[in-house]
């Protein structure tokens, strides 16, 4: 049974605090020197992308097309508490205009994994809520997205990122268990819409620490690495950097390199998402704001 003191204070807070309350940090690192080169936070400063009055920004994927990038992300508004998708245009120095949105549905959206196939740009956005792992094409790219077809059914799973890796399509997504997901599911498919079949040694790993996804999978030197949340903490307290050492129809492994908290490089509490693209790095972390700052002009607090 927890402290009343505790259970008191906590409820204060969030009072006086939205919470959970998060903000994106964007970086441009060019050829090298960004996390996945260090294996850590250092090294060019981070920049915040600013928040709306009575929202939040986080799980930024960005995407790269017709000489332009877009940022997608979770765009939540605590007067609704349900996130929709909505996205940023990118220039060289950072972002460019104002913030639109792009997708939203009777349920919450959140974490837009994006991928390019056959020519189409597609999003896979968590929707655990609906009870499906649905897919949407850019019609067009990147203001309208249609959903094209449920990749999996009645099913609870978490951040679905997908990867095509030794000549076949792969899902990672965590199922059930709640915002500290701790059960990693892996499904297969020959092409990107299917039809995909569970991995036979499903759930393939049941760790807190490792298994929830947190952002694109990227292959370094012939090696699969993939991002993950570290929640045994806190939900998205940390973020690891997990090598893939096997993927095949008969079994999984990975092995955690490093693990990355918040600190004097990038002030927080949490950090739970990492994205690259054309030179340009991303996250995000909680941070703390006042219920009475929506009401007027204030800065918002790392926290």
């Amino acid at each position: 049974m927890k402290n009343p003191l505790y259970l008191a204070a906590k409820a204060a807070y969030r009072l006086c605090f939205y919470s959970p309350h998060w903000h994106i940090g964007w970086r441009f690192v060019g050829d090298g020197d960004g996390v996945w080169e260090r294996h850590d936070l250092g090294g060019v400063r981070w920049q915040t992308l600013p928040n709306p009055r009575f929202r939040f920004f986080a799980d930024p994927f960005p995407i790269s097309r017709d000489r332009t990038m877009h940022v997608f992300f979770e765009d939540f508004d605590h007067r609704r508490g349900k996130g929709a998708i909505s996205a940023i245009a990118f220039g060289p120095a950072g972002p460019v205009g104002a913030a639109f949105t792009v997708l939203e549905e009777p349920w919450h959206l959140s974490y837009p994994f994006l991928i390019e196939d056959e020519g189409e740009v597609w999003m896979v956005p968590e929707s655990s809520a609906s009870g499906a792992v649905s897919i949407y094409r850019a019609d067009p790219f990147p203001h309208r997205w249609r959903r094209e077809t449920d990749l999996l059914r009645g099913i609870e799973a978490s951040d679905a990122t997908i990867v095509f890796y030794d000549g076949r399509f792969w899902m990672f997504a965590t199922v059930g268990d709640g915002a500290v997901s701790a059960a990693l599911h892996v499904f297969l498919a020959p092409r990107l819409l299917g039809p995909w079949r569970a991995h036979p040694k499903n759930p393939v790993l049941l760790d807190r620490s490792c298994a929830r996804p947190a952002g694109r999978m990227i292959v370094r030197n012939g090696r699969l690495w993939r991002p993950v949340q570290d929640c045994r903490r806190a939900y998205g307290a940390a973020l690891g950097l997990a090598e893939v050492t096997r993927l095949d129809c008969k079994g999984y492994d990975q092995a955690v390199r490093k693990v990355l908290r918040p600190g004097s490089d990038w002030p927080g509490r949490r950090l739970h998402t990492l994205n690259q693209a054309r030179g340009f790095e991303f996250i995000d972390g909680s941070a703390m704001r006042l219920r009475l700052s929506d009401m007027r002009p204030r800065n918002e607090m790392p926290g």
